[in-house]
């Protein structure tokens, strides 16, 4: 069994620490706000597989849609549309029901691929529509390289 001991040395040592430290800060700093408390915004994370690659390249996009909770009637059915950044357009729209609270569900993640023929830098965007309004867009780039069909001739 072992025992410790402190030391008067030692107590009087802890002591006199006790006594210098210090003095605590007149007001505490302000609490952060919780995660939950903080005010939700909109957003839409968009990603590019592969982000570079050699022409002829087919590539996949996928992008996911994080609303709060009172904007999710307005999100409800819309329509996606996707500019490849190359000159060409793709769309989707569907039929719906009317929008019931609690009951419809709106469509967060969406997807699509694309083939860029020719080597370049492409701007995609994603933009969810509402009629001809633009709800909200994203975009992000994809570099293509050109690939053998596209390297001149030797002559």
């Amino acid at each position: 069994m072992s025992s410790y001991r402190m030391s008067a040395h030692a107590f009087g040592l802890a002591a006199a620490l006790a006594v210098t430290s210090p003095p605590l800060l007149a007001e505490p700093p302000a609490p952060q706000a919780a995660e939950s408390d903080k005010p939700k915004k909109l957003s839409i994370d968009l990603r590019i597989t592969p982000v570079v690659s050699f022409a002829p390249s087919r590539i996949r996009a996928i992008a996911e849609l994080k609303l709060p909770d009172e904007r999710t009637a307005e999100f409800y059915c819309a329509t996606i549309e996707w500019d490849w950044g190359d000159l060409t357009e793709s769309e989707e729209s569907n039929e719906c029901e009317p929008y019931e609270a609690g009951v419809s569900n709106v469509k967060r993640v969406f997807s699509a691929e694309h083939t860029f023929h020719s080597g370049g830098r492409y701007r995609v965007q994603l933009r969810l529509k509402r009629n001809r309004k633009v709800l909200a867009s994203s975009s992000t780039t994809v570099t293509v390289r050109p690939g053998v069909r596209d390297a001149p001739l030797e002559q």
